[in-house]
This record gives C-alpha cells, sequence and structure tokens, in this order.
C-alpha cells in the first residue's frame, strides 16, 4: 500500500479535527420501564415453566424522540428486536465455523413500541408489528447473505436443529418517524438496511439495502454488523451509522461510516467516524444511535472495553460540516478506504473525518448497567434518554458445562462446535451440553441525563 492514494474526494481539504473536551458534571435519573401484563408474550408450552406469565416485552432496540404532549410528557418510538435470543454454540462448516443465535421464539414478529415519558417514568402504550411489502408478518430470523463472503450468523432452535434464513427476515435496531411522510424509518441489525414502515398497517413501504439503493461494499460487514440507530435532521436528512467498522482483507478498519439519506432524492452520502484510541480491542467497539439535532451535527453513542477491562459508555458530538464524503470512494487498485489500515497513512491521506467533542461519559455520571442498549435526545435540546435491560425477562444457562483442559468450566457457547450430523463437541470431546434459559430480574430501564448545556453548544 503506497502512501499515495488517489481517493477522488470532495473538495474539502482541511485536516480532520478532534476535540477532547471534558464532559461536564451532569445530573443523573433511572426508573423501570412500566410494561402492561397483556402485553407479554405468550411462551409455548414447552417454555411454560421458564416463563409462565409469558415472555416480558423486549424493548429498547433503538429509541427516539417523536413529539411533546400537553403537560410537558413525550411521546417515544422504540423496537422489540427480533425476539429473545442465546448466543449459541460455534457451528462446523467446510471453511471453518460459523456464528450461531439460538431462537427461543423463531416465529416471534419485531414490533414498534410506543412509550410516553412523564418525568422519570416511562410507560409502553402500543405495539404495532412489521409486516413484510405483501402484508406477511415479518420475522426476527437473519435473511441469507446477499454480499459474497459476507459473515452469516446462523440460526438454531434452542434444541440445536438448524432453523431456514429468512429472506425478510429483521432484527430492527433503529427508529424514527417521519412526520412529513406519515410513515416510521427503521434500520436493519442483520444488514445495512433502511426500510420506510407504514405507520398504520406496520408493513414495509420501501427497503434500500447494499447493492438496490446503498453502497454494494456495505455488504461486506462482520457479524452483527449492520446499522445501528436511525434520526431524522431538522434539514430532512437520515442518519445512520454502521454498528462496526467495515473490514478489508479481513482486518477491520480504524473507522466506522456515517451513513446520510436523503428522503426524497434518496441521494447517499458517507462519512468517516474515527473510533477513540484508549480500547483494549478495538475491534468489538460499537456505535450507534446517532441523533441529527442540527444540520450535519449528530450525537454518536460509542462503547468498547477500556485498557483496565472496564466498559466505556461515551457520547460524542460528531460535526460532518467538513467531513469528506467517501461513499463509493475507492483508490487506483479499486480498494475502499478501509485498505489503509496504518494510521500515519491514513492521516498522510488527509481524508476529513467527522469532528468529534465528548458530551457525556456516562459510566462517569452514575450509570450502573453494563452497556446502554439505545439513546435520543429529548425536545429540550439538553436531556439525553438512555434504555438498559432489554432481555425478555430470560438469560442463558448451560447445563451439563463441559470442563476444559485446564480444568475450568467452558461457559461460553462458542467455545462448543456443533457439527453437521448435530452432534455437539468442546475441544475435540463429545459432550451432552445442553444451553437452556432462565427468568431473570433484569427489566427495562431507562436513565436520564440532563447535560449543563444544550447539545448545540457543544
Amino acid at each position: 500500500m503506497t502512501l499515495r492514494l488517489a481517493f477522488l474526494l470532495a473538495v474539502w481539504a482541511l485536516p480532520a479535527l478532534f476535540t477532547p473536551a471534558l464532559a461536564d458534571a451532569q445530573d443523573i435519573r433511572s426508573s423501570e420501564v412500566v410494561t402492561p401484563p397483556a402485553m407479554a408474550i405468550p411462551a409455548p408450552p414447552a417454555l411454560k415453566a421458564v416463563a409462565p406469565k409469558g415472555f416480558t416485552l423486549g424493548l429498547g432496540y433503538g429509541l427516539s424522540c417523536a413529539q411533546a404532549q400537553p403537560g410537558g410528557a413525550m411521546v417515544l418510538h422504540s423496537l422489540t428486536g427480533r425476539g429473545p435470543t442465546l448466543r449459541g454454540p460455534s457451528v462446523a462448516e467446510a471453511a471453518g465455523t460459523a456464528p450461531s443465535a439460538l431462537f427461543v421464539l423463531p416465529d416471534y414478529t419485531p414490533a414498534v413500541v410506543t412509550l410516553i415519558l412523564s418525568g422519570a417514568r416511562a410507560e409502553v402504550t402500543g405495539v404495532l408489528p412489521l409486516a413484510g411489502e405483501d402484508g406477511k408478518p415479518l420475522r426476527g430470523l437473519p435473511p441469507a447473505s446477499r454480499q459474497p463472503g459476507a459473515h452469516v450468523e446462523i440460526p438454531l432452535s434452542l434444541g440445536l436443529k438448524p432453523l431456514a434464513f429468512d429472506p425478510t427476515g429483521m432484527d430492527p435496531t433503529g427508529v424514527v418517524y417521519d412526520f412529513k411522510r406519515g410513515a416510521y424509518w427503521i434500520v436493519d441489525g442483520y444488514r445495512p438496511a433502511l426500510a420506510r414502515v407504514s405507520s398504520g398497517g406496520g408493513h414495509v413501504q420501501a427497503l434500500y439495502v447494499p447493492g438496490d439503493g446503498l453502497e454494494p461494499y456495505l455488504g461486506s460487514k462482520r457479524p452483527g454488523g449492520g446499522f445501528s440507530g436511525v434520526s431524522l435532521s431538522p434539514t430532512d436528512k437520515l442518519y445512520t451509522i454502521m454498528r462496526r467498522p467495515l473490514a478489508w482483507e479481513g482486518k477491520p478498519g480504524h473507522f466506522t461510516r456515517i451513513v446520510e439519506f436523503d428522503p426524497s432524492s434518496e441521494r447517499v452520502r458517507q462519512m468517516p467516524y474515527l473510533l477513540e484510541e484508549d480500547y483494549a480491542d478495538p475491534e468489538s467497539v460499537t456505535t450507534g444511535d446517532p441523533v441529527a439535532y442540527a444540520d450535519k451535527r449528530l450525537l454518536v453513542l460509542e462503547q468498547g472495553l477500556g485498557k483496565d477491562g472496564a466498559p466505556l459508555v461515551r457520547v460524542f458530538s460528531a460535526d460532518l460540516t467538513r467531513a469528506h464524503n467517501i461513499h463509493t470512494v475507492r483508490n487506483e487498485a479499486g480498494q475502499p478506504p478501509e485498505a489503509v489500515t496504518d494510521k500515519a497513512q491514513w492521516r498522510a491521506l488527509a481524508i476529513n473525518s467527522a469532528r468529534k467533542t465528548l458530551v457525556l461519559d456516562l459510566k462517569q455520571a452514575g450509570f450502573t448497567g453494563s452497556w446502554a442498549e439505545s439513546m435520543t435526545l429529548l425536545n429540550d435540546g439538553r436531556t439525553l434518554l438512555f434504555m438498559s435491560g432489554h432481555g425478555f425477562g430470560v438469560e442463558p444457562q448451560i447445563a451439563g458445562f463441559a470442563t476444559g483442559s485446564d480444568g475450568k468450566p467452558v461457559l461460553d457457547p462458542a467455545a462448543y462446535t456443533l457439527n453437521p450430523d448435530g452432534s455437539l463437541v468442546c475441544e475435540g470431546r463429545p459432550v451432552k451440553t445442553a444451553f437452556t434459559l432462565k427468568p431473570t430480574w433484569e427489566v427495562p430501564r431507562i436513565w436520564l441525563v440532563t447535560l449543563p448545556k444544550k447539545a448545540t453548544d457543544y
């Protein structure tokens, strides 16, 4: 790789900037989300003992503030995601192994959830199941990869039986209501996909995916690396972000991509967003939940393990004013910007990324959850709302776990391998391990953080 990569860029030429401003002291409050018992998800007969009253409605897979009501209450929208799932064993294939997910409810239909926020109390008031363009209910099973060489998560039942891929399956990870068009915009975590959804029947009206409305290269993601969060700017532009950096020849880039979509013209722009350098494992860093609070100005939730092993949960302001558009950009060898993995070479290219300013360190502010699942900004422009604890009222449990060669219990499902004949092995030895679930007391929670100043002032 030479230093003189001839990327075709926009006209701006100022170097990318980062402002390491310290977040000021914040006020934080937390409470449980109230969900009416009638909205519980019925459990199949085989799981009645685990969830006799049904599964708790999963929440927090995306979050947006829709509008204020008389009296100061706020209408919020969130998503249920793909339904309750557990991490599964590695699945043996001809070319190696692939990750898997165990689907507790394979036929579950993801839904848009409406909540009313009054003070520090949030209550679920409505659920809108999603349907395809043909009106049939969508399911949370993954679609087969549309991009050659892209990684695919293998869907399995709790009994480790293969489940068929669903071409229309969706794992919704972001939602925003578009008052101008009277529809929801939803993004997919399985693949970088953007859908316009009817606010009446919940059916998909339009779908933009890599190769059909979006750059094909976006489909070369890693597992769990689709879009995460979506927001509509005051200038009528949609913004979403790749959950993880794209990889080139197996090595992930040191930046992820913010995607701008114009609903009127269907024009797409992409801007690089550089990750912080204080993570123990840059490959595990996730970005999501962009909030477009002004023209070309976003808030982005960035999370990962720090070098001391503690979670870092931070919110940055991302200024796109001078960020270069890297949509479909290639060098003379036909390579995307992610091919430049050396940071010194990247700086030599003078590609402007989003200018970042630290707005909030959520852990330092008093957040006690492991990770924030989603984020939005309320209408006052200075109160951030986060959600955590969305696990459908259950958590994984391993029965009959194996003992590793080091004498320790093997509790990582991915350390087990499921063979084509259905047998399960661990470190090459046959095992009778079962992956099950048990009730948990964890419930969805909201966290309200009042910033010392408005987002526009950062």
